[in-house]
């Protein structure tokens, strides 16, 4: 049962072609999947195959990083902050006490 369910989980295979493979008939994981302990073991199989998936989407994330498209390179980096916990700050208060200067581009004026 374990061998099916771990097929299931890792692979596109039918119902039908897993039984091939190990050499049973296809009712019998049609009366696996009705057992009490079915679920608790396809859910550590899942868990698993998606821990085995996790090194290799961290370094397909990094290789985002470097390119072509700005804006793949800044969702990547985007993603990776969000995901380790940095996040953007939402307001920050800034006190001025220069008073400004507005430069007329056109005129060639400045006043303030």
């Amino acid at each position: 049962m374990r061998n099916a369910i771990r097929l299931m989980v890792r692979t596109n295979s039918s119902q039908r072609e897993i039984a091939k493979e190990l050499g049973i008939d296809e009712t019998t994981i049609s009366k696996w999947k009705k057992r009490e302990d079915y679920d608790t073991i396809r859910q550590i199989e899942e868990r698993d195959y998606l821990g085995d998936l996790a090194a290799p989407a961290l370094r397909t994330m990094s290789d985002l990083l470097n390119a072509k498209s700005e804006l793949v390179r800044y969702n990547a980096a985007s993603d990776i902050l969000d995901r380790t916990g940095y996040k953007p700050v939402d307001k920050q208060d800034i006190n001025a006490t220069i008073t400004p200067v507005f430069v007329d581009d056109i005129m060639g004026e400045s006043n303030g």
